[in-house]
This record gives structure tokens, sequence and C-alpha cells, in this order.
């Protein structure tokens, strides 16, 4: 019974955004997979106009489910993604971008370790359409890239098969870590190198202070003159992120670049 209550409350820290979601079949079949695996409500980002969350095929599919249409949040992916220290896109598309890489298997495990390791963890999952995936800009906006082990003939899935396969084995890495941790979990005999060893990463929310910070500081020096300024944002997004900068790091370099902004002001 307590490890049920270990499991749900871990499970609420786990965030769910889909991203241009168009058919309401595919939103449907997402809610019933969530709600079968004790997984909270979706975030909808930019989904299609036409897609009627409570429409009569979207409650239709969701079948014992249908309540959590109601907690069906709509958010911009800055906002739905601010409060994550982990943000894992979903894709079976090679994009220019180079955002980490990192396999099922370690992000089951990541993420396990990781909620039990610190009490304030959020991590977010994030799906693209159903027609072209994550674009390169909302990979932009992920700390890792995850793939699945696919049949290289055919491997793009379904977007609820894989919002399915991604929370049945969610819920089983975590459940699983919270036998293997129990005394860690209970506040008892905790080992001095769960904590100490391992620095807590940047919640998205300071990440995204870090790069207006730096965005206004190149626009103070002119430095957007040079080039495309979209890719110049997404080459700093990708700097900060391959650098797996810490919550404290990420503040100081806030400071700092504050700091530049005085002086040239």
């Amino acid at each position: 019974m307590e490890t049920n209550k270990l499991l749900s409350s871990y499970l609420k820290k786990v965030h769910w955004a889909f991203v241009g979601l168009t058919h309401p079949g595919n939103l449907g079949a997402i809610l019933r997979a969530l709600k079968n695996t004790g997984c909270t409500s979706p975030i909808l980002i930019d989904p299609a106009k036409d897609l009627m969350v409570n429409s009569q095929q979207v409650l239709s599919r969701a079948s014992h489910a249908k309540e959590y249409v109601h907690d069906v949040k709509l958010r911009d992916l800055e906002t739905a993604l601010e409060g994550s220290r982990m943000v894992i896109g979903f894709t079976a598309r090679d994009r220019e971008i180079q955002i980490p890489k990192i396999s099922f298997e370690k992000t089951l495990k990541s993420v396990g370790e990781s909620l039990l390791r610190w009490e304030d963890f959020h991590v977010s999952f994030v799906f693209g359409c159903e027609k072209s995936g994550l674009s390169n800009k909302e990979l932009s906006r992920c700390t890792r890239v995850c793939t699945f082990d696919l049949d290289e003939r055919y491997p793009s899935l379904n977007v609820s098969h894989a919002a399915l396969l991604v929370a049945y084995f969610t819920r089983y890495a975590i459940k699983k870590a919270i036998l293997r941790n129990s005394n860690y979990v209970q506040k008892q005999h905790r080992q001095n190198y769960s904590v100490a060893t391992i620095k807590k990463p940047a919640c998205q929310k300071t990440l995204y202070s870090l790069e207006r910070s730096m965005i206004q500081l190149g626009e103070r020096i002119n430095f957007f003159k040079q080039g495309n300024r979209e890719n110049s944002e997404i080459k700093m997004r990708r700097w900060i992120i391959n650098n797996k900068i810490e919550e404290d790091d990420a503040k100081l370099m806030i400071s700092f670049f504050s700091e530049i902004k005085k002086e040239l002001n």
C-alpha cells in the first residue's frame, strides 16, 4: 500500500506534453493510456484548431478515462516545460539539431533514480505531431532525445501507442526504484553519496532565464546582425543543454551576464 502511494506521488511529477496533436482518436487513446498507468492528464501545445477536446470521438476512445478530459491543459511549450529538470523528446526522425541522444532503457533508469533523489525533481516527456514529429525548434527545448529500438524498415509509432509504451515502462521503472531504494525513500539510513556527489540539474525556468540573458546581451552588442537570429538562438540553447548546467551554475551565469549588461549601459 505504501509503495502504491509513493508511486502515485512520483507519477504526479511526470508531465506529458503533446505538440500539434490533430486526431481526436489519438487524444482519446492517450487519455486512456495515461489513466491506465496512473499518470497525469496531458498538456497540449498548439493542437489542431479543429481538435475538440470534449468531442464524441475523444470521449468514445477515452472510455473510462473520460474525466481526464476536464484536466487537459493547453499551454505553449516553454510554459509547459518550465518546472522540469529533465525534458525528453521522443522522435523517430533525425534532425539537424544536435541534442544528446539517450536510449529508452537509460531514460527510464535516470527518471526513476532522479525522482527518488530530489524532492523537487520533475520530468517532462514531449511527443510531436502525428505527421512530422518534433521540429528543430521544439527539440531545442529538450535536454535529451530518445528513440525506440524498432524495426528499421518501419520505426515510426502512432503517438498514442508511443505514449502507452512510455507510460507503462515509466511506471514500472519508478516502482522498481522505490522497491530497490525503500530505505532512501522513507528517509532512513540515507547514503552520503546519494546527493553529495550528484549535482541537481537546473530546471527549465532557470535555463530560460539564462538563455534570455545571453540573447539580451547579444542584442546589446548587435551580435544577431551577423547571421540568422533563429539559428543562433537554437545554437545557444543547444550549448546550454549539452553542458548539463546545474542550478547554482546557471544562476551564477545569469548574474554574470546581468553585470556585463549594466557595464555596457
